[in-house]
């Protein structure tokens, strides 16, 4: 069937797409789009605070198990305890959040809020895990956080990678009782609303024995290419893709901890804690290769990524740990890694805040018969960097055009956004009208400041037509 659109139709396409709209609409209908590199944070897992070496190293971050008593020159992560027994007291959980933000908050620039929650383990949720009350505590962490530092980046648990685990306990697929497939998890942690509570969201891509660039999911008889229940490096894009599919693909994935396992002394083989990770062991060479390439491979295809920290630098020449605890084996010092992580290039976020915004410009068409115009936009601001953004929007070189800003300063935190509407008015005969809108920050924000032009056009009248436009 073929049909005629009206000329009207085709001209107001045309002037959405050079940007001018009728006054009724704004060019602020589609969700603006931020991103772009540089977007990883360079991190280690620690066990004595070898601040030096990591600097050295060209990282930025640090992930820490106790709260630092004073400023550290490089980023903070801290791991939060948090598991089923805090459940039973979650006042007294919140009350202890707000009191270590409010303690140590200047010190510390993101807190993760438990640990591999989907295991029944020491370091996991300590009773059979349920994503529906982590949800809960995650909460609590985060508001009680938030209230005393607004621009501390909260993370949720590192999820650890289990793989498809078949059947169902208590109603909950994909688990057996002590543990639950981490994309099964991740579904029920987003339908409770886990998510709202976490600016970004954790997993750890460990390598098992494939290399770093191994597809998910794909099962292999060459162990550096096996991925088979997604264990390889790549199982994150699967647990991205999870959180696009519902509605989350705008936050970030931090790698919280991920790395890969070298051999131990042949007599710690036998030892219970290696049961079951033999299979997992590569060489000096690969652990090295691997780590380097899995920072290049994010850096190129992962804009989504953000933080990762490798488990660990220095769990070997700490003195901590006996001779066969397999947390050893995993670590950077001393190791092949250690130089090869040091000669890797880098593209780190900047410290300081970097400020991004749209859309760029605002103009409108009105007809001089529908005057009086009033209308408004919003604004939408992100913070590229690490530290916080603080911003002052203000009108200037104002032609004809009203501007009114009813929240006109703010402050946006690393991967928050900040919305401000804009109140436009405009009663003047026909013509171009001007006026810009004005970002500033402080002295150490790049961007800024930043002048968004303002534009309405005034004119007789908006005529309609019809063309003949054939539409199969």
């Amino acid at each position: 069937m073929k049909k005629h659109l009206p000329l009207s139709f085709l001209l107001l396409c045309l002037l959405s797409w050079i940007g001018l709209t009728n006054a009724r609409a704004q060019t602020a209908d589609q969700p603006p789009q931020f991103g772009g590199d540089p977007h990883l944070g360079y991190g280690f897992n620690v066990a004595p605070w070898d601040v030096a070496l990591l600097q050295s190293l060209g990282f930025d971050w640090m992930k820490v198990f106790d709260a630092p008593a004073s400023k550290q020159p490089v980023n903070i992560l801290l791991r939060v305890d948090a598991n089923a027994q805090d459940m039973g007291n979650l006042n007294a959980f919140g009350q202890e959040m707000n009191q270590l933000a409010q303690n140590f908050g200047a010190n510390i620039e993101a807190y993760e809020i438990g640990n591999e929650t989907n295991l029944d383990a020491s370091y996991g949720w300590n009773a059979p895990p349920i994503a529906a009350d982590y949800a809960t505590l995650l909460c609590v962490a985060y508001q009680n956080i938030k209230q005393a530092d607004p621009t501390a980046i909260v993370v949720s648990a590192g999820l650890a990678p289990t793989g498809r685990v078949q059947g169902t306990w208590n109603g909950h697929a994909g688990h057996n009782g002590l543990y639950q497939d981490e994309r099964e998890y991740l579904l029920e942690f987003l339908a409770a609303g886990g998510a709202e509570c976490a600016d970004v969201l954790g997993y750890h891509p460990y390598g098992f024995s494939a290399d770093y660039n191994a597809a998910p999911d794909v099962p292999s008889g060459d162990p550096t290419q096996n991925c088979a229940n997604g264990f390889c490096f790549r199982g994150v894009e699967k647990f991205y893709q999870l959180m696009a599919a519902n509605g989350y693909g705008h936050k970030s994935v931090w790698a919280t901890e991920f790395g890969w396992i070298v051999a131990p002394p042949d007599e710690c083989l036998d030892d219970p804690g290696w049961q079951g990770r033999a299979w997992q062991i590569v060489s000096l060479q690969k652990q090295a290769s691997n780590l380097v390439g899995a920072f290049t491979y994010a850096e190129a295809n992962y804009p989504w990524m953000g933080g990762m920290f490798i488990f660990n630098l220095n769990f070997n020449t700490s003195g901590w740990y006996p001779l066969c605890e397999q947390m050893r084996y995993y670590s950077v010092e001393e190791r092949p890694a250690e130089p090869a992580l040091d000669n890797m290039p880098k593209n780190p976020v900047p410290t300081n805040p970097v400020l991004s915004y749209a859309p760029p410009a605002f103009t409108w068409l009105v007809d001089v018969d529908d005057l009086p115009l009033a209308t408004d936009f919003t604004l939408q601001l992100e913070n590229d960097g690490w530290q916080p953004l603080p911003y002052t929007l203000s009108a200037s070189a104002v032609n004809g055009v009203n501007l009114t800003i009813p929240e006109p300063t703010g402050q946006v935190g690393y991967s928050q956004t900040a919305a401000s509407q804009i109140n436009v008015e405009i009663d003047q005969p026909v013509g171009v009208y001007t006026a810009d809108l004005l970002i500033e920050s402080g002295p150490n924000t790049a961007n800024a400041p930043a002048t968004i032009p303002i534009k309405v056009l005034v004119v007789p009248e908006v005529y309609k037509s019809m063309m003949p436009v054939v539409v199969d």
